[in-house]
């Protein structure tokens, strides 16, 4: 801790497991997850704890079944409290959603805007879908919530791939053109931590994709 007096509020961000049909550009196309995927969030959750013990004060998760189902389930198991937070829900797909990423190209005629989107967000739309700086702009609502209850707490955060690179991105004041700046596989875990201290407040990345 940097601030020796600060009230410290820590935050584990874990992606969703692997969903049934494996990977494509699902957005908000709501796939509960595969049997891997809950092998997947299992193993990763374990690695958390300390002899089975999790360190959560409270589980906050999307509204989407990859997310919502296997965060339900873990606070019925270890008697946790769980919100649904819609703000975390992942960017809207528009045209993309539910296809491979050979399918999404084959509609490109030419133009592969799903490089364009992962080079530069800031210039580049799904087609039909959710504009960036929209999702950027909700995710940070979402996140604000969260800081803004009372510290202390240790949370777990289960979402998703665009939403754990927006939430760094609030933490690293990063432009909008890198808000797709991580690639993590399913169940990657982050953890940040928020320390509200005399000169104000600071956000700290601990670590990113255990």
């Amino acid at each position: 801790m940097r601030f020796p007096d600060a009230e410290v509020t820590t935050l584990d961000l874990i992606r969703h497991g692997e969903p049934v049909g494996g990977r494509m550009l699902r957005g908000t196309t709501d796939h509960p997850l595969s049997e891997r995927g809950w092998q997947q969030m299992q193993e990763a959750t374990a690695a958390l704890m300390t002899n089975g013990t999790p360190p959560w004060d409270a589980i906050v998760t999307s509204p989407l079944s990859r997310c919502r189902e296997f965060a339900l389930w873990l606070g019925e198991h270890h008697d946790l409290p769980v919100t649904v937070v819609p703000g975390l829900a992942e960017m809207a797909l528009g045209e993309w959603e539910g296809k491979t990423h050979a399918e999404a190209r084959a509609l490109e005629a030419g133009v592969d805007r799903q490089a364009a989107l992962w080079s530069d967000p800031s210039r580049q739309a799904p087609p039909g879908g959710e504009a960036p700086a929209s999702f950027d702009a909700r995710v940070g609502n979402a996140w604000r919530a969260l800081l803004a209850a009372p510290p202390g707490r240790h949370l777990l955060v289960v979402c998703h791939l665009f939403v754990t690179n927006a939430l760094l991105r609030q933490v690293l004041e990063q432009p909008i053109s890198r808000l797709l700046a991580f690639d993590l596989p399913y169940a990657a875990t982050c953890r940040i931590r928020h320390e509200r201290h005399a000169l104000g407040a600071t956000s700290l990345v601990e670590w990113i994709g255990r």
